[in-house]
């Protein structure tokens, strides 16, 4: 069987070269040394060596010293070599096609443009520069040469164990290749299917509500746990008490303004959806909501000073010791069954599914979705409670 030539770039390193020495150099991108290609075939293309002596082995210059030009040398050659000509190569121009790299760069900027918070930012250049290194160990730099093959094996190499961490992944590269990959986008699209949630992944999605004896329980170890600080204790207390009342989010609560609850009436947007939130507050929470704020003007529990998500991210640590203490840590689900508790106290109440996705600030959709197994269980206590008629012996 005749193996099909297949041409590499490597770089021919300087005396003065500070990376010569660096592990894998001869395949460093970040220096300005000469780059050369390579391949093993009967066609020749290095006249000069050929002169001297019949081989297999063949490197020529690729007259540049711009590893991205020369990967268009390479492409070029590779193409004669596949077709089977033998035409001298192209001079070398500067490189017209933008990089994966630099489409990454372009659609990071464009969404930071359209307001995405630093985490989603981050979480983007975690995942597409990952793409983009297993790209780049293959010797593929450009949109046009990944392949269907290449993103079922980058796939598989995901370690998350969460298959909602994996779905979110899988989302963001398939909104990155939509932007760069025109030519070859269904072939793409359709090797990177739907992921499926394990049952532990369904399990932990599930609401989880706290059930009266358990709230009663969490809210007596508050003052245990913060026994050496009882404004903390305080302020923890009323933080629950909030939060399973309203059913707002961590983010939300935790940058909550005095200005939010004026009159005794909860008007806030959320972050996440910006979609508008008003609830009548209980008269006692509110008093309990002024009491705690009264050392910061404008804030309840956050101070102003320090980043939001790291006041959010030590107030979850405190919850997350709480609800130890208590036998009550569910792992990966904490502030979140709050919000179940009070969707469960609201439909219990008899709540219409819109007035308790107004109560949110969610669509109706994805209050029904999430929600679906609270509101089957409330609906079965319902329907248990309707009066009967009754066909007996008396009747």
């Amino acid at each position: 069987m005749i193996r099909r030539p297949v041409v590499m770039i490597y770089v021919r390193h300087s005396e003065g070269c500070e990376h010569r020495n660096r592990r894998n150099a001869n395949f460093y991108r970040g220096c300005d040394c000469v780059k050369w290609l390579r391949y093993s075939g009967e066609a020749c293309f290095c006249k000069a060596r050929a002169r001297l002596r019949p081989h297999n082995q063949h490197k020529l210059s690729a007259d540049t010293r711009s590893w991205t030009a020369a990967e268009d040398k390479r492409a070029e050659l590779q193409q004669k070599l596949d077709s089977g000509e033998t035409g001298p190569l192209s001079p070398v121009s500067e490189p017209r096609r933008p990089t994966i790299a630099q489409h990454i760069e372009t659609f990071i900027t464009a969404k930071e443009g359209e307001g995405c918070g630093p985490a989603t930012i981050r979480k983007l250049r975690h995942q597409l520069g990952t793409l983009e290194q297993f790209m780049a160990a293959r010797s593929k730099f450009f949109p046009s040469e990944i392949t269907a093959t290449d993103l079922i094996e980058f796939r598989a190499g995901w370690t998350w164990k969460s298959g909602v961490t994996r779905q979110k992944a899988q989302q963001n590269v398939r909104g990155f290749l939509r932007t760069c990959c025109k030519d070859n986008l269904p072939e793409l699209l359709g090797a990177m299917k739907t992921i499926r949630l394990s049952k532990t992944d369904i399990a932990r999605l599930e609401p989880q509500p706290f059930s009266e004896e358990e709230l009663k329980k969490l809210l007596a170890q508050v003052p245990k746990t913060f026994a050496d600080d009882a404004d903390k204790a305080a302020r923890m207390t009323t933080l629950i008490h909030f939060m399973v009342s309203t059913g707002l989010a961590i983010r939300d609560t935790i940058q909550l303004e005095r200005a939010n609850i004026t009159g005794g009436w909860l008007k806030i947007k959320r972050q996440k959806t910006n979609k508008p939130v008003e609830q009548k507050l209980d008269e006692s929470l509110y008093r309990e909501l002024l009491a705690v704020a009264n050392s910061n003007p404008k804030y309840i529990f956050w101070n102003g000073t320090s980043r939001p998500t790291s006041a959010t991210g030590l107030w979850q640590e405190d919850l997350r010791t709480v609800m130890k203490a208590a036998g009550l840590w569910i792992k990966g689900n904490l502030s979140h069954r709050f919000r179940d508790t009070a969707v469960d106290f609201w439909l219990g109440s008899g709540c219409s599914i819109v007035e308790i996705s107004a109560m949110l600030g969610d669509t109706v959709t994805v209050v029904e979705k999430h929600y679906r197994k609270l509101m089957s269980q409330r609906l079965a206590e319902r329907l248990a409670k309707v009066p009967m008629r009754s066909w007996g012996a008396n009747a």
